[in-house]
């Protein structure tokens, strides 16, 4: 996978951030120095499970002592299937004619656990995912700071947006962050 790639799945999962923060900054405000900190908690535990899921799924991949590339089309089968998985995830509960999105009170300190975890189940999915397609030997390409830089600053805008109670269409943001995880899905399997 090249960097780029890792660049877009970065953004999908900061745009899906921006979303629910500015959902449980509508519904709690808080300050905005406590609001830096807990999308960056936030933001550290997305960027750590990715890169579990991507170390678990280069020790899970499918290949030959001889030829490592013999069942890359296999593997990229599995990072596609996984990245769908987590896109339709992310997106059938905007398209409902009510969603009941997930909500959390950010002044409480619990919630920022339970944020945290239920945040980082996709970042972790589709790292799985990238494991079986890139080895990690290509770790310098990961560039694990640049996806903790776009989900802290898309979280911290969701927040602002959020206090503000800024009107957006969530149900567009959603399908942009969905677009981008299916195309790097399939560029991985054309490149497979």
């Amino acid at each position: 996978m090249h960097i780029a790639a890792y660049i877009v799945i970065a953004l999908a999962f900061a745009i899906s951030n921006m979303l629910l923060f500015r959902r449980c900054a509508e519904l709690t405000p808080i300050r905005l120095s406590r609001a830096l900190w807990l999308t960056l908690c936030v933001s550290a535990v997305q960027t750590a499970l990715f890169l579990l899921g991507w170390v678990l799924g280069d020790m899970l991949r499918f290949e030959l002592p001889d030829d490592s590339s013999a069942f890359s089309s296999a593997n990229a089968m599995i990072f596609l299937g996984l990245d769908i998985f987590v896109m339709l995830r992310m997106l059938l509960p905007y398209l409902r004619r009510e969603p009941r999105l997930p909500l959390f009170d950010l002044g409480n300190n619990k919630a920022t656990i339970a944020i945290s975890l239920t945040a980082a189940i996709n970042p972790l999915l589709v790292g799985l995912g990238a494991g079986f397609v890139a080895s990690t030997s290509d770790i310098y390409k990961v560039w694990p700071i640049a996806m903790l830089v776009l989900l802290w600053l898309l979280g911290y805008w969701g927040v602002m947006l959020g206090r503000r109670k800024v009107a957006i269409r969530p149900v567009r943001w959603m399908l942009i962050a969905s677009i981008l995880l299916l195309g790097v899905g399939i560029a991985a399997m054309v490149n497979a």
